[in-house]
């Protein structure tokens, strides 16, 4: 049997969910077992043992719609953890290149200019990578990202003979996708991810990716 864990950059994942199916949902509690199913279509033997599902987010400090929604639901699917983590806000400036004007407040309110940074995300996953490969309990790694930082780590795993497996959008994260083993198509398994929520679950999925 092959150990096969996923690994999901929630973000990233996310972002491009929003642009690519509209106003529908995402079924995550599904998403471990349609990626499964789709990797049976890969040249890899088809004795492949689920171990789990990790997603890794970062949330605004205020942001407790999105925390409940990770914490309270998804973080309670069978197989799955989720690592949330702080974003650091930082005020910050702009300013005119033609001009040389420079800012640090909004010109139409007048509030402070802030942006959140997202730190540690891809730090964890690696982590976590690293850490289920040197213990000899990884044997196939699915990737849900583009973002090339995981390039490297996913070249060191695969020389220890872990077969990495990049779930991504179409036309985005080129590199990473030439260091796996295999890819699989996130744009084809829209239809089957698509879900439309009820009850508590629509209101805190509404609110966490409005």
């Amino acid at each position: 049997m092959q150990r096969t864990h996923v690994f999901v950059d929630y973000w990233n994942f996310q972002l491009r969910w929003n642009e690519r199916a509209g106003d529908a949902r995402c079924d995550w509690a599904h998403l471990p077992g349609v990626l499964l199913e789709k990797m049976r279509s890969l040249p890899i033997a088809d004795d492949l043992d689920f171990q789990g599902m990790r997603v890794y987010a970062s949330c605004d400090p205020d942001d407790e719609n999105l925390r409940r929604w990770l914490e309270n639901f998804l973080e309670r699917q069978p197989g799955t953890s989720v690592v949330v983590l702080e974003r650091r806000r930082r005020f910050d400036h702009i300013r005119c290149r033609s001009c040389g004007y420079e800012t640090g407040a909004c010109p139409s309110c007048g509030q402070p200019l802030v942006w959140s940074a997202e730190k540690g995300v891809e730090s964890a996953l690696i982590s976590d990578l690293y850490e289920l490969a040197w213990s000899d309990a990884l044997d196939v790694a699915v990737v849900v990202s583009s973002d090339s930082d995981f390039v490297f780590p996913v070249a060191g795993l695969q020389g220890r003979g872990v077969k990495v497996i990049n779930a991504a959008w179409r036309g985005a994260g080129q590199e990473l996708a030439r260091a796996s083993w295999a890819t699989l198509d996130l744009d084809e398994l829209i239809p089957s991810l698509v879900r439309e929520p009820n009850g508590a679950e629509r209101k805190g999925a509404a609110e966490a990716h409005a």
